[in-house]
């Protein structure tokens, strides 16, 4: 998906086969539920548009149909590793979505050396800054982690350390382990507030990694074609790289 698509403010006339954009984006999102990550976010985003696509929406749907043509000899690595702890990755954009200035969470979660889970979701809430569409993606990330943890357990795997959740933003970081909350982030919902119990309970432990290291980067928004090979590698995709816009 080109990287302009989110920012394009161009009217586009109303693309009249509705069904067949929705058939064809819902297969783009069965694919991308079941084996490349790498499409999620494009995925979810014309998901956004079923109830009424424009023939800009429809021309980037053939756009990562192309993608998938170009891309079709990648396979998916699953496991591999020695570590048998489950680590995550937590991220998200902000105000991504020009229609509704909503923010996208982007959740990876890894068990084994290899992507167990992945999410690219637009959040519920309208959130005032960067920060607090973080911390909005932070919780809505352990709460995979604590679903995933007692699925283990369900399965006689459980966890012998707390989860390290990933989090590429420093003013959440220190939110979480602050005791006081701000006017500006006062209407958070107060249900994300449950992080903090989770690190107290060291259920989860919450870890600073640079962007460029952000490995659920991909999730939130198109990127450019060297970052979106690299991020889609170390989501366990690889294979011949073409030359294919996405």
């Amino acid at each position: 998906m080109d990287q302009g698509y989110l920012k394009d403010e161009t009217e586009s006339k109303a693309f009249k086969d509705g069904t067949m954009y929705r058939s064809g984006v819902g297969a783009l999102m069965y694919i991308a539920v079941c084996a490349r990550s790498d499409i999620m976010t494009s995925a979810a985003i014309l998901g956004r548009k079923f109830s009424s696509p424009t023939e800009a929406d429809w021309t980037a749907a053939k756009r990562v149909v192309r993608y998938l043509k170009n891309t079709k000899t990648w396979k998916l690595k699953l496991g591999g590793g020695s570590n048998d702890e489950l680590v995550a990755f937590s991220d998200s954009d902000w105000a991504g979505d020009k229609s509704t200035r909503k923010s996208t969470t982007g959740t990876v979660v890894y068990y084994g050396g290899g992507v167990v889970s992945w999410s690219s979701r637009r959040q519920e809430c309208v959130t005032l800054s960067t920060m607090e569409a973080e911390y909005v993606a932070l919780a809505e990330t352990c709460q995979e982690v604590i679903w995933l943890r007692r699925l283990l357990e369900d399965f006689g795997v459980k966890q012998k350390t707390a989860t390290v959740v990933n989090e590429d933003n420093q003013g959440c970081l220190s939110f979480v382990k602050s005791e006081r909350s701000t006017k500006r982030s006062k209407h958070i919902e107060t249900k994300h507030h449950f992080v903090k119990d989770l690190c107290d309970r060291e259920e989860v432990v919450l870890k600073y990694c640079p962007t460029n290291e952000m490995n659920a980067d991909i999730l939130t928004k198109p990127l450019g074609l060297v970052k979106h090979y690299h991020f889609s590698a170390s989501l366990g995709l690889f294979g011949e790289k073409q030359e294919a816009n996405h």
